[in-house]
């Protein structure tokens, strides 16, 4: 695909107070293989750097004021500043290996039909040792050559969604018409409204995986995946998507009830894991009793279960002294 063929790919980055890490993953991008593109910086109420200097790096870059008003308002409104065929997401924190647009838009090409290809990504975690991350160049490998999809995480992937599949957004590129039908964001979310919009998008198109991993998800203490809620979010998400869409694919496919509640106890489970070790001990209770009722590993959610409530008394009783 040459340069004069290829089509217009907006590349939405929203940040918040995020200086460190910009100009990496805005490096990554200009770094591609595929040159037709834009960057649409959506600063959102930051208070570190004037953010509209980053236009300076590239002509392709645009930035965009917004006052402070969460991260689904920001790529939306990237999303209605773009002027591409296609969007594609990257958090101002994460990186793309190279080739990545390459593979995904030759894939696209190849593909009418599919709304959105994504791909897997790696976990990136500061050194032990040292304390920071290592460079993104010891971990990344070109994806150029990317051609296959993985089977198990493509086609109407809604239940699979439900099952536990999950997206990348920093992995994600979407035809222009995902957003035009679907409208973007929830922006009264501010937890889980990627996975809400995945959950949109599967019921309408076709979702495909590339065969490998195509970005750098940096782990640290802002990081959504280290974000702990008293509400078990997750499983409200999925039972909302039961009411909407009950538990069938658009090609007629589905998930039983049972493999559904199984789901749904195991997410208690999770919850309540991450609450046990870094968060509250009487939420991790109720959910480790609501994963031995759904039998999602009974034995150890009920010994999870008697643990959180011996460690829930004894921050009671050392409150007292």
């Amino acid at each position: 695909m040459t340069s004069s063929t290829q089509s217009l790919v907006s590349v939405i980055i929203p940040v918040r107070n995020g200086i460190s890490h910009i100009r990496e993953a805005i490096d990554s991008v200009l770094g591609q293989s595929y040159r037709q593109l834009e960057i649409i910086v959506v600063d959102d109420g930051s208070d570190d750097f004037d953010y509209a200097r980053l236009k300076e790096i590239d002509r392709r870059i645009e930035v965009v004021r917004l006052p402070g008003c969460g991260v689904s308002r920001a790529r939306n409104t990237g999303m209605r500043h773009a002027k591409g065929k296609y969007f594609a997401f990257l958090d101002a924190d994460d990186v793309w290996f190279p080739g990545k647009l390459e593979a995904q838009m030759r894939y696209f090409d190849d593909h009418p039909d599919v709304g959105c290809v994504f791909g897997g990504f790696l976990k990136w975690r500061r050194d032990e040792s040292s304390g920071a991350f290592p460079p993104a160049r010891s971990l990344w490998r070109d994806c150029g050559g990317m051609s296959g999809s993985a089977p198990e995480r493509s086609g109407w992937i809604y239940t699979r969604l439900l099952s536990g599949l999950l997206v990348g957004m920093n992995t994600a590129v979407i035809r222009r018409e995902v957003f035009d039908l679907l409208g973007g964001f929830d922006e009264s979310m501010r937890i889980g409204e990627d996975y809400m919009f995945w959950l949109k998008t599967s019921r309408v198109f076709e979702m495909h995986a590339l065969d490998g991993p195509v970005a750098l998800y940096r782990i640290h203490s802002s990081s959504a995946m280290n974000r702990l809620s008293e509400e078990n979010h997750q499983a409200r998400l999925l039972r909302i998507a039961r009411e909407r869409w009950d538990l069938v694919n658009p090609d007629g496919s589905g998930l039983s009830l049972e493999s559904f509640r199984k789901r749904l106890a195991l997410t208690e489970f999770t919850h309540g894991y991450n609450h046990y070790w870094h968060g509250n001990p009487a939420v991790a209770a109720r959910a480790f009793r609501a994963a031995v009722a759904g039998n999602a590993l009974p034995v150890r959610s009920a010994v999870y279960y008697l643990l959180s409530q011996w460690k829930r008394l004894l921050g009671a009783f050392y409150k007292r002294q």
